[in-house]
């Protein structure tokens, strides 16, 4: 475990954070003071532009998945120190830094939907659908002067966008966008950038068929852009390339157990769903599973009871007695099934999640994903804000399309606003659509260009300028791309609606 875990990070810290738990303690700082983390707030976790505030966000969601990240690595801990089958050397370890080792899975759970668009998965449809329009291959085609667009130069220009997911849109805030030099983002451990990657395969890996049936290739887990930085941190931890960090695991578990039952209350806070309805479907679907684990009976009989207890014989209800029940049996067997292959998970051989499918784990929880598809997630009150979601963040993205159709020469003009410039090329909506993209954005932007942080640039105009001569025009436009899509995607669902209001002249403020 040692190996894998370390305090080094892309850029050395100017903080001494000479151990482990200091350097975990200083990641974790970095998260949760940044805009991006405080952003989670106002994204829905399945009820978008929610008024009800007892209803989850991805903030809250995300609070309560590190909350059992955490739960699972103190179980851990407490089954290594009694596993006869460890050496010493392994349970001193995880003693001496267990908490060190479970901010790092906390950490990964806070961050684990950083990336999301507003409207969550329909946020990710309209940016993939955008992606893939006739309309974008005009716009591409006017910015590089009518030059042919052969499929692999598509391919370079589009396939973040086309495969484009939140976990790789993640990465790339913690790695570019947050933090004030636009360069090394948060500039975290290499160990918590391991850590936080759910998939292991790129776009370009997608998109050629080398990532087919690998593990851990279901998404992609990084764009081109965020390739280096992420290779560097494998090869700093001597993981191979494409390998899921072991804590890795512990975070897709915690948000797994975490988000079914959670989505579920939000709906009976709603009265999208009713209590009994829940009740007698589930109790349904686990005397199917108890049959098919005849030898987890005894337990899926307690859950069912539990269930169904009568809410004034029981302190805290029937439902939260239940969520509990459940959340401690799953945490006791993820844990369990951790330190029984313990060596396989720090050697990196393990090709498949921890709640996979033939498990108990998976066949409960697979109750619970099949009641919230079928009752929750098709109902009118989600529907409703995901078609209106979908259309707001296609009509942003279409609208910015006018600052892809520039040419790189009229676009740095915006960059290096050269105000005659402007003028004479007539760019005076684009301004205005420029005008409104973040700071930390455009900053990444410039530095990605000059390919150096900005606060290393003693002229940054003239080095500029000297960058946009020499970069070819395809790099450009990819970047000038994520520079779109990274101001649509760090967007609040609030916030989307109201630049969608501004832009079409529904609502002028």
């Amino acid at each position: 475990m040692e190996r894998i875990l370390t305090t080094d990070r892309d850029r050395k810290s100017t903080a001494s954070h000479n151990n482990l738990l200091s350097a975990t303690q200083s990641d974790r700082a970095r998260l949760i003071y940044s805009a991006a983390f405080r952003r989670l707030q106002q994204k829905a976790q399945v009820f978008s532009l929610e008024s009800n505030s007892a209803v989850r966000s991805r903030l809250s969601h995300s609070i309560e998945v590190s909350h059992i990240g955490r739960y699972l690595v103190a179980s851990i801990c407490s089954k290594i120190n009694t596993n006869s089958k460890l050496e010493s050397e392994i349970k001193k370890y995880w003693l001496d830094n267990n908490l060190a080792i479970a901010n790092v899975v906390e950490i990964s759970c806070l961050a684990h939907d950083i990336g999301n668009p507003p409207f969550g998965h329909f946020g990710e449809a309209a940016i993939v659908e955008w992606a893939s329009s006739d309309e974008i291959k005009k716009s591409l085609k006017k910015s590089l002067k009518n030059k042919s667009l052969d499929q692999k130069r598509l391919d370079f220009l589009l396939e973040d966008f086309t495969n484009f997911d939140g976990n790789p849109q993640g990465l790339r805030i913690l790695t570019k966008l947050q933090g004030e030099d636009g360069f090394y983002g948060l500039n975290l451990t290499y160990s918590q950038l391991a850590a936080f990657m759910k998939y292991t395969y790129g776009s370009k890996d997608k998109t050629s068929g080398h990532s087919d049936g690998k593990p851990f290739s279901k998404k992609i887990g990084f764009f081109e852009t965020e390739r280096d930085v992420l290779e560097r941190a494998w090869k700093k931890l001597g993981m191979n390339l494409n390998k899921r960090h072991p804590l890795g695991f512990l975070m897709e578990a915690s948000d797994d157990i975490s988000y079914c039952v959670s989505d579920i209350e939000d709906g009976i806070e709603k009265n999208i769903i009713s209590l009994d309805h829940f009740k007698n479907e589930v109790s349904k679907g686990l005397s199917i599973v108890k049959d098919e684990h005849y030898e987890y009976s005894d337990f899926c009989n307690a859950l069912i009871i539990k269930l169904n207890e009568d809410q004034s014989e029981f302190p805290i209800g029937s439902f939260l007695g239940f969520k509990t029940m459940l959340s401690n049996f799953l945490v006791d067997k993820v844990s369990s099934r951790f330190v029984e292959s313990y060596n396989d998970f720090i050697s990196l051989s393990i090709d498949k999640q921890i709640i996979s499918k033939g498990t108990i784990e998976y066949a409960i929880l697979d109750v619970l994903r099949n009641y919230t598809s079928t009752y929750l997630f098709t109902s009118y009150e989600a529907e409703k804000m995901e078609l209106s979601g979908f259309a707001i963040i296609k009509g942003i993205l279409d609208e910015y399309l006018k600052l892809i159709s520039l040419t790189k020469k009229e676009f740095s003009h915006l960059i290096l606003q050269d105000f005659d410039k402007m003028r004479e090329c007539k760019l005076s909506i684009e301004r205005r659509l420029y005008n409104r993209l973040p700071k930390k954005h455009v900053s990444a932007y410039k530095t990605a260009i000059a390919n150096k942080p900005l606060n290393e640039i003693n002229d940054e105009t003239n080095c500029l300028i000297n960058s946009f001569e020499k970069i070819d025009d395809d790099t450009e436009l990819r970047l000038r791309l994520h520079l779109i899509v990274d101001f649509v995607s760090g967007m609040t669902d609030q916030f989307s609606m109201e630049i969608y209001q501004l832009i079409k002249g529904i609502s002028v403020r």
